[in-house]
């Protein structure tokens, strides 16, 4: 007789001969079957509570990560500052034509304009054309390569402009000599400062 799986109970008895006698043979052993009941698909509490270890130590890892990325992005802008305020300032000198450079502390831009030769005056001036790209010379933060930097001070005499002349010397936005140094910080504290009478462009990081 053959026996359902997971059920329990004696052995079937058996007969055994011996001479000519009949002896019954008891098997009084019991054989017992386990039954794996198949694993749900939820997570165990110790699972559960790994998982929020990890996550926990992720979290803590990719803090400081994003704030490295955030200084990098800020420096990364003022050394672009750098270069295109001294593009400017060479260019007049180049062109013998003054050029302007333009803040918009609101839109997070700075441009590059040209007065027109045969109409001198910053009122005539017109954004010029950036040679790398052929577009018009407008740089703007807080947006890709640069998202989270943002002016936090731009001071030109009180204003949002310095020209250059063709002599490469500053000028605030009345046309007159740059009377103190004009500064731009961003938000990593990286400082691009434009010195009075010569027009020299420098670049502070941070400390």
């Amino acid at each position: 007789m053959m026996r359902q799986p997971g059920n329990s109970g004696p052995i079937p008895t058996h007969l055994v001969k011996t001479t000519g006698k009949s002896i019954r043979m008891i098997a009084t052993t019991h054989v017992s079957f386990t039954r794996h009941l198949p694993r749900s698909g939820g997570f165990t509490f110790i699972e559960l509570l790994a998982v929020m270890v990890v996550v926990a130590i992720m979290a803590l890892v990719a803090i400081p990560t994003i704030t490295t990325l955030s200084a990098d992005r800020s420096s990364i802008a003022a050394r672009q500052l750098l270069r295109d305020l001294s593009f400017a300032r060479q260019r007049a000198v180049a062109t013998g034509t003054r050029s302007w450079v333009v803040f918009d502390t609101v839109a997070h831009t700075w441009t590059i304009l040209a007065e027109d030769p045969l109409a001198p005056g910053r009122a005539g001036a017109a954004v010029i054309q950036d040679p790398a790209t052929g577009h018009d010379f407008v740089q703007t933060l807080d947006v890709n390569e640069f998202a989270g930097v943002q002016f936090v001070i731009v001071d030109f005499d009180g204003n949002l402009e310095v020209g250059f002349d063709w002599l490469g010397q500053p000028l605030n936005d009345t046309e007159a000599a740059l009377a103190a140094l004009g500064s731009v910080t961003l938000s990593g504290n990286d400082v691009v400062e434009v010195q009075i009478e010569t027009g020299y462009v420098t670049f502070t990081p941070p400390p």
